[in-house]
């Protein structure tokens, strides 16, 4: 039995064929050398990988031998003798010849091909042939119309027969040729069973059908968007309730902070707060504070004093000018007199002082100093009470990238943290995202909004729905001067918690976008429209009479 299985690989190996098989899982199985020469690469790289993976780029970039090939090693579809388009490691197109079959004991599939391209080049030159045929048959017949009315009635009958018998007999010779020719050339070179005759016309009923069509991308599943939990006040971790990667609920306490300082601050605001509101209360009845009564009652002692002194004045002048007391008596009451007015002056501009101690600019004030006293203990409360950093929405604890751990120190107890710093960064896990590149080619075809089906094979039997996001109108291009490629956003809606079991951040995603649809397009096999030069296309239809005739056509997408 070993020596069988040595002797069957060595016949793989030996065959001219390329041969490519996948397993149930869509793992590359088997791939000969002439498989690998045609696809350029090493056949030992692609053992054992998901062909999506190993040809991404090729699938991101639109080549039809490569969808082609993927959508019938995915779906398990048998396709026989379609000849797709492919360009080799220099540039050059080539044309292969591919067929598929499932494989039905290891539910996987066998894909067998080759190049055809000169035989191809031979079968378009016959086809040109043909169309060319076809036109100077239509020219004729078109003639013998002109001539028929050149003819006298007798004379047109009888040319019109042997016309007629002429084209007849061209038409029946030539059909003849043409499909024996081709149909002889694809059974002898491709191996096709025996062809139709003449007389067994193949046909095909063209009814309106729904035609799509989707590009095929890759990417991994990152977060819905990453959330940054930032320090509420300045103080020293406690505790840390989390590791890097770990999946959180919301309200889950990631970080314990130390209140101790902050209750310090809390006491002190306390008290700022009472003188505040003393101070505020005070001036809002000034009026009848303290200061005020007791500036009014110097004033009025002032005042009395001096209407006393004044009284004394005038009935020492009197005795004075009888000669009783002397003038030195009298003076010293004028002195007093002078100096208590200047006393009534300064008492009244210190009760003109203390009353606009009270005035509205100085209550505003005051008010204003109460309200950021009020702040400012209401801040340091809240702050208490978040002392337990949680999670705010479910997520996982993703590590940060190589710029932030440059900027900020790794969360450990005993950290000294300030207020604002990033503590952690969460992955919003309500929602997944996914971040792929697009090749010039297709990016044109994406827009925002177009829906997405995202699937993988490390999370089997899950079917997530998306949409693009976001398209980005810069290219991103490698060193090497590759391809330029295209980022694009994709985003899901609303997770159940059942999806979010299934899933981890970095799992590969493969995507389907919907680029075109058409419910009621008119298709036909690609081998029944014939190529007439100069980006003309006509196909041949055959009426209810049995008559066939040419009938020119727009083309639209290849499938």
């Amino acid at each position: 039995m070993a020596e069988q299985k040595v002797n069957y690989l060595e016949l793989l190996e030996g065959m001219s064929h390329g041969v490519l098989a996948t397993d149930a899982a869509g793992r590359v199985v088997m791939c000969n050398q002439a498989a690998g020469g045609l696809l350029g690469l090493e056949p030992e790289r692609v053992l054992g990988r998901p062909f999506k993976q190993v040809f991404s780029e090729e699938l991101d970039q639109g080549r039809e031998f490569y969808r082609t090939l993927a959508g019938a090693l995915d779906k398990g579809s048998a396709i026989t003798g379609l000849v797709l388009p492919l360009e080799d490691s220099q540039g050059r197109q080539r044309h292969i010849w591919l067929d598929t079959s499932p494989l039905e004991k290891s539910d996987g599939q066998l894909a067998e091909f080759f190049d055809v391209t000169d035989k191809f080049e031979q079968l378009e030159k016959l086809r040109d042939q043909s169309s060319k045929a076809t036109a100077e048959n239509l020219r004729l017949q078109q003639n013998n119309q002109d001539l028929k009315s050149d003819f006298t009635r007798g004379r047109r009958w009888r040319f019109i027969a042997v016309v007629a018998v002429i084209i007849l007999f061209a038409l029946a010779g030539f059909y003849v040729w043409d499909r024996t020719e081709i149909n002889n050339l694809l059974a002898r070179e491709f191996g096709g069973a025996p062809q139709q005759t003449a007389s067994q016309v193949r046909t095909y009923t063209v009814r309106p059908q729904p035609l799509s069509s989707t590009i095929s991308l890759s990417g991994a599943i990152e977060p819905l968007e990453t959330i940054n939990v930032l320090s509420p006040f300045a103080g020293k971790i406690l505790q840390k309730n989390f590791v890097y990667g770990q999946k959180v609920s919301k309200g889950h306490a990631l970080i314990h902070l130390d209140t101790q300082e902050l209750e310090l601050k809390l006491r002190d605001a306390e008290v700022a707060l009472i003188k505040a509101r003393e101070n505020y209360h005070k001036l809002v009845n000034w009026s009848k504070s303290d200061t005020v009564i007791q500036a009014q009652r110097a004033l009025i002692k002032a005042r009395n004093s001096l209407d006393e002194t004044q009284q004394k004045l005038t009935e020492t002048k009197m005795l004075y000018k009888k000669g009783i007391i002397p003038l030195d008596e009298y003076r010293s009451l004028q002195a007093q007199v002078t100096n208590q007015k200047l006393s009534l002056k300064t008492t009244q501009d210190q009760l003109q002082t203390a009353i606009r101690k009270g005035s509205k600019h100085n209550v505003m004030v005051a008010r204003l100093q109460l309200e950021n006293a009020e702040q400012k203990l209401a801040k340091l409360q809240r702050q208490i009470k978040v002392s337990k950093v949680t999670a705010p929405v479910v997520g996982v604890v993703v590590k940060p990238t190589a710029a932030q751990a440059k900027q900020a120190k790794a969360v450990e107890e005993g950290l000294q943290a300030g207020e604002g710093q990033v503590l952690v960064a969460l992955g919003n896990l309500e929602g997944l995202s996914v971040t792929t590149q697009v090749g010039e080619l297709n990016v044109t075809k994406l827009r925002t909004g177009q829906k997405v089906l995202i699937t993988s094979y490390a999370f089997p039997g899950l079917l997530l729905k998306g949409k693009i996001s976001s398209v980005s109108s810069q290219a991103v291009r490698s060193a090497s001067g590759a391809q330029p490629n295209f980022k694009v956003r994709i985003t899901t809606g609303k997770l159940t918690g059942e999806e979010r079991k299934k899933l981890r951040l970095g799992m590969t995603a493969n995507l389907q976008v919907q680029v075109f649809s058409a419910p009621h397009a008119l298709v036909v096999p690609i081998e029944a429209v014939q190529n007439l030069g100069g980006g003309r296309y006509a196909v041949t239809l055959m009426g209810e009479d049995g008559k066939i005739r040419q009938v020119p056509v727009h083309t639209g997408m290849t499938t």
